[in-house]
């Protein structure tokens, strides 16, 4: 029963579950009033300069589409000159580990004279690639951030996957904007 309960979980973050977009924080300036600003700019991503970002272009400027989407349905107008608002993006790529612990109770039972001792041990369960990304909201006129968000997710391989992924890592990433989605 031990061994099955391990294969679910180890099946469980392999599908993902467990490794959804998790939000990191946002700041907000208390200063700021986010209802005058009208116009807004995604600071253009130079993929050219990163070259380890260029099998990835299509996704990249996938996230700069959501963006666009989120920031107009909060009823801004995306504009290309003087922008009220420019919204720089960063983002970091990491392999990470996932690793469980055994424990006492996964040890196994003797019947007989146990003279050793048993230390529980960590073991790897899977390897995979995180980002993380980071969301600054910049007045423009004062040159000034006047909001942050940073989400982290795994990264799904897979053109759908990582679409349905950039979708939910973007809603995730402006759930706490101060300005909400108009219906």
């Amino acid at each position: 029963m031990k061994n099955f309960m391990r294969i679910v979980f180890v099946l469980l973050l392999s599908m993902g579950i467990g490794h959804s977009q998790v939000l990191i924080g946002s700041n907000k300036s208390p200063t700021a009033d986010f209802k005058s600003y009208k116009t807004f700019k995604v600071f253009g991503l130079d993929i050219n300069n990163v070259p380890e970002f260029e099998p990835k272009k299509e996704s990249l400027n996938f996230l700069v589409e959501e963006i666009n989407k989120q920031m107009i349905a909060r009823g801004y107008e995306k504009v290309s000159d003087n922008p009220d608002l420019i919204l720089n993006i960063g983002i970091v790529i990491t392999q990470e580990e996932k690793t469980a612990e055994t424990s006492f109770r996964d040890s196994p039972r003797y019947m007989g004279q146990r003279t050793y001792h048993w230390q529980s041990e960590k073991y790897l369960v899977q390897v995979y690639k995180a980002g993380t990304v980071t969301l600054d909201v910049v007045d423009n006129a004062l040159n000034e951030m006047i909001w942050q968000s940073r989400t982290k997710s795994m990264i799904k391989e897979g053109p759908q996957q990582s679409y349905d992924n950039i979708t939910k890592t973007v809603k995730k990433l402006l759930k706490k904007y101060p300005v909400k989605i108009k219906k």
